[in-house]
């Protein structure tokens, strides 16, 4: 899979010396699945966003058939069947285009419609009823999460040594984890984890940032 834009590669066809005597072509394709997650070859994860609001609705056709559907039934099955398809390893794969958000985001609203009580209610109405937030906010909640387990040395520091950088401006106002604002020229990369983290970030409180535990953050 050839990645970014390069030129003259279209054409190529690349082989792997197993043996002195022998070599094995390799096949190429526009996208492949890795730890669960579908990569292709323009990083923008169609494919796997695809792959994954098609899962999530045929558990939601399964779940559909039941009889009574009350608040806490929905809840209970959405967050253990539905919901962890949805968000699995979103930072990766984070969606910003705006019909990749809709597409996410239409399976929870379709959902949230079996619910029979509410389902004549607009769709933040009905997240309301269920004390739920929208897919869309949860991902921003997950990304500052991981921004704080990153700065604060919760994981690894060889796993997160180098992924954000904290900024050396001490002029402008702001807490003291303040991070620095990349260079972007793309818009894949404006929307990368280290790129797309920083302005919510540094617009947090101290007390915030500087909580104690992940849990009290």
């Amino acid at each position: 899979m050839t990645l970014g834009r390069v030129n003259g590669t279209s054409d190529c066809n690349y082989t792997m010396n197993l043996c002195d005597s022998y070599l094995m072509n390799i096949v190429k394709c526009d996208s492949e699945k890795d730890l669960g997650i579908t990569i292709d070859s323009e990083l923008n994860f169609a494919v796997h966003i695809d792959t994954v609001s098609k899962k999530a609705n045929g558990i939601m056709a399964v779940i559909r058939t039941f009889t009574c559907m009350d608040f806490k039934c929905f809840c209970l099955l959405y967050k253990a069947l539905v919901r962890p398809h949805l968000e699995y390893e979103v930072t990766s794969w984070f969606p910003y285009k705006v019909k990749d958000i809709t597409t996410i985001e239409n399976v929870y609203k379709r959902a949230t419609k079996h619910v029979k009580q509410i389902s004549h209610l607009c769709y933040s109405e009905r997240l309301k009823r269920l004390h739920l937030p929208t897919l869309r906010y949860r991902r921003h909640r997950g990304d500052m999460i991981e921004v704080f387990k990153i700065l604060h040395g919760i994981y690894d520091s060889e796993v997160s040594e180098d992924i954000l950088q904290l900024s050396n401006n001490t002029v402008t106002r702001g807490h003291s984890l303040k991070l620095a604002t990349l260079p972007s020229r793309l818009e894949i990369r404006r929307n990368s984890f280290a790129v797309r983290v920083v302005k919510p970030w540094n617009s947090l409180p101290e007390e915030v940032v500087n909580s104690i535990q992940c849990e009290s953050f």
